[in-house]
């Protein structure tokens, strides 16, 4: 009924907006309705919080120096970053399978380009499945990946974003026509992303800014080829920093007025 209300209404709108080229092609293909593209931005508040504004997480990533200057400590951890409301949608046991085989990788030093650093690995959210997901990482006994769960203030959550080396997202979309707003939050604030596959997720992934994985093992060895060059000036990490920069530079404010001009 509703899909019928939808269609008939949908039409004598004066304009529509999507926020994936797939769904733009989904309304034209199966509703007759030529949608223009909005894609999700980040909202101008998203930042990077690099050196001295590392964020809530800065005791494990940053060192005071002489003359109160804070630098990047040469042994620091990577800090993982990921989100999620802990419902069955997200299945979680991939990133703990990867995570157990990047601890093996990382106690023997199997690096793809190098040592390979300890990993903290800050997942936040809350939901039905967040006490079975604990007692799975309880059992886990990982000796160079610390994994802790937290739920963050509106306020703390953009800082734990902006301090982040790398997010992970596991989202799927059940449609397969939307985009994951972690990703869209992530990416905002800097920080490369790897991302589960599915239909349209290289609208926003695009291999410039993040990388795209289907299994556990996939997603342990881009861990570990992104973690051993972390603080590397060149190399493929180097370039997915960038490639986040570049999203950053245009939030939602300018990515919406933009848009409205089509419509003039």
């Amino acid at each position: 009924m509703c899909d019928r209300f939808e269609q008939f209404f949908g039409k004598s709108a004066y304009a529509h907006l999507c926020v994936t080229d797939a769904m733009a092609s989904d309304l034209r293909n199966n509703w007759g309705l030529w949608a223009r593209l909005l894609a999700d931005s980040q909202f101008s508040q998203l930042q990077s919080h690099a050196g001295d504004e590392a964020g809530v997480v800065d005791s494990l990533l940053t060192s005071q120096q002489r003359g109160g200057t804070v630098a990047m400590r040469k042994d620091r951890p990577m800090l993982v970053v990921s989100s999620t409301s802990w419902t069955a949608d997200e299945d979680f046991s991939i990133l703990l399978e990867a995570l157990a085989l990047y601890d093996k990788a990382a106690i023997v030093q199997k690096a793809p380009g190098g040592r390979l650093p300890s990993l903290v690995v800050l997942i936040t959210g809350k939901g039905p499945l967040r006490g079975f997901y604990e007692s799975e990482i309880a059992r886990l006994q990982l000796r160079a990946v610390r994994i802790v769960t937290a739920w963050l203030s509106a306020e703390d959550y953009p800082l734990l974003l902006g301090s982040a080396d790398l997010g992970i997202s596991l989202h799927t979309s059940s449609s397969g026509l939307d985009l994951p707003m972690k990703v869209v939050d992530m990416l905002g604030c800097g920080a490369p992303v790897c991302a589960y596959g599915f239909s349209c997720i290289r609208e926003l992934v695009t291999g410039d800014n993040g990388l795209v994985f289907s299994s556990a093992p996939e997603l342990a060895l881009q861990i570990q080829d992104l973690a051993a060059q972390l603080g590397l000036p060149n190399g493929r990490y180097s370039r997915l920093l960038q490639g986040a920069a570049q999203f950053h530079k245009i939030d939602w404010d300018t990515h919406y007025t933009r848009a409205l001009e089509l419509f003039k």
